[in-house]
């Protein structure tokens, strides 16, 4: 890492000796940083190495700052470790990501103003009573280019970005292409145009299609590794994986207030050693917390995939809750391996960041094989991982919908779908579900990662290897 960061280094001070009339900028982006914390000492070192070089250096991100470490999201005030964090670093602006809205309009609202640096979105109506400082767009000036930012979010089916209803209050949402033409004006008030999305690579793709007026689209959300930038219509667009794996650092040259010329080069943060020692001792504060390093139990064998972990979610609610049929919609799982060991209640809090609540149902064994074909189109197309039950769903190849399900008991009984099961889910599955079910549901007013705790306590060791109860078929 060291050594590209110098290439890198090396690269832009020859190219600014040759500048005479020409102006350069740099940017360096990042997205979907999902509360690594532990990585932000890295980022800092490699940002002020380049602003050695470019003291005016842009740094943004893309969305999804949060929710993915305990250390962060359990924090007395949640998300403050990132936000600070965020300050120590020197980010120009950020945009909003679905995951900023997990804590709520109040800690939405208080890590945005708490912030040293601008929230973007322009797609985004909130009530002016919520005092929450987000702008739809912000000009910067860099060794004299003026540059134009406008921010957006991805908005889903339901007219939200991918986060629990209930955590968006009252904020209201247009789709991204709907506003942009309203900030069409901006091309001609500065020398470069970027839209800081997070609306995906496929969304960002069409956006380019449809405008080609920006010079670069830094996109995050659908987690895309785009070796350097992506020229679409004559638009670059840029992401960087996600979790600070990777950074993108993108050179615009500009001659007689236009682009001339733009490249972009992904920058490998994974193997770094460097760190800024500052940010380091800030970053220790923020994991002096024992609780989280208590270990629940043991892992016996191997973890590599998602669905033996959200099997295992599944049997926790089963037998702490003394249900029939445990339903995960695949976007709650949020990692997909652990290695034999001790599993702690930072490992938890990790794999089941949101603090969803327990929904507990009497369904037909018709509406579960419905809810689960429902979950599955409403959540991006994700696994649903399931508990007393095992299912092979047809899928149309070319719709991506759900045709049929065949659903099995794991205890060998017969699955019928005239006879009623008593079934848990979570509550954003239950949140975006639309299939009908005559049940609304009782909320038994505790997180399903508080029933997989008291499960997981009770185990002296887990193995999950090989578990498989989920089977897609594409046809």
């Amino acid at each position: 890492m060291k050594r590209t960061v110098l290439i890198v280094i090396t690269l832009l001070m020859c190219s600014a000796n040759s500048l005479f009339a020409q102006k350069q900028i740099h940017i360096l982006s990042v997205n979907d940083m999902h509360a690594t914390i532990e990585k932000m000492p890295r980022l800092a070192w490699v940002v002020d190495s380049l602003r050695k070089i470019d003291p005016e250096l842009i740094v943004l991100a893309a969305g999804d700052n949060r929710t993915g470490n305990p250390y962060n999201d359990r924090n007395a005030e949640v998300s403050r470790p990132m936000t600070e964090l965020m300050n120590a670093v020197g980010f120009t602006a950020s945009a909003i990501g679905n995951h900023e809205f997990d804590g709520g309009v109040s800690g939405f609202r208080t890590q945005i103003n708490r912030s040293n640096f601008p929230y973007l979105c322009a797609n985004i109506s909130i009530p002016d009573s919520m005092r929450t400082h987000v702008y739809p767009y912000k000009f910067f000036i860099a060794n004299g280019v003026k540059v134009g930012i406008l921010g957006g979010i991805q908005v889903n089916s339901h007219g939200i970005p991918d986060c629990h209803p209930n955590k968006v209050g009252s904020i209201s949402f247009r789709e991204v292409d709907e506003v942009i033409p309203d900030y069409q004006w901006m091309r001609q008030q500065c020398d470069v145009l970027l839209l800081l999305s997070h609306d995906g690579y496929e969304a960002d793709s069409i956006t380019a299609t449809k405008y080609p007026f920006f010079d670069v689209i830094v996109g995050g959300h659908t987690h895309t590794k785009i070796d350097g930038g992506k020229m679409v219509n004559g638009v670059m667009i840029t992401q960087a994986k996600n979790k600070l794996n990777y950074a993108t650092l993108t050179t615009m040259t500009v001659l007689d207030g236009k682009v001339s010329s733009k490249s972009a080069r992904l920058l490998d943060l994974s193997s770094s050693k460097n760190i800024k020692t500052d940010v380091k001792d800030l970053l220790d504060t923020f994991y002096d917390n024992p609780i989280l390093s208590e270990v629940l139990t043991q892992v016996k064998s191997p973890i590599t995939s998602t669905e033996e972990l959200g099997n295992m979610e599944m049997d926790a609610l089963i037998a702490e809750i003394g249900a029939d049929i445990a339903v995960q919609n695949g976007g709650g799982v949020r990692f997909s391996s652990f290695s034999p060991g001790p599993f702690t209640l930072a490992n938890l809090l990790s794999l089941d960041p949101f603090a969803n609540d327990a929904i507990i149902f009497e369904m037909t064994g018709k509406e579960i094989a419905d809810f689960i074909m429902n979950d599955y189109d409403m959540d991006e197309k994700q696994t649903p991982y399931v508990g007393g039950i095992k299912y092979v769903m047809k899928v149309d190849k070319a719709t991506k919908h759900p045709k049929s399900i065949k659903i099995t008991m794991l205890n060998g009984t017969k699955f019928s779908e005239k006879a009623t099961y008593k079934m848990v889910a979570n509550s954003y599955a239950t949140s975006i579900s639309t299939s009908e079910k005559r049940d609304s549901g009782t909320n038994l007013q505790a997180a399903c990662s508080d029933f997989v705790e008291a499960w997981l306590r009770k185990q002296p060791s887990i193995d999950y290897s090989g578990s498989s109860r989920a089977t897609i078929i594409y046809e």
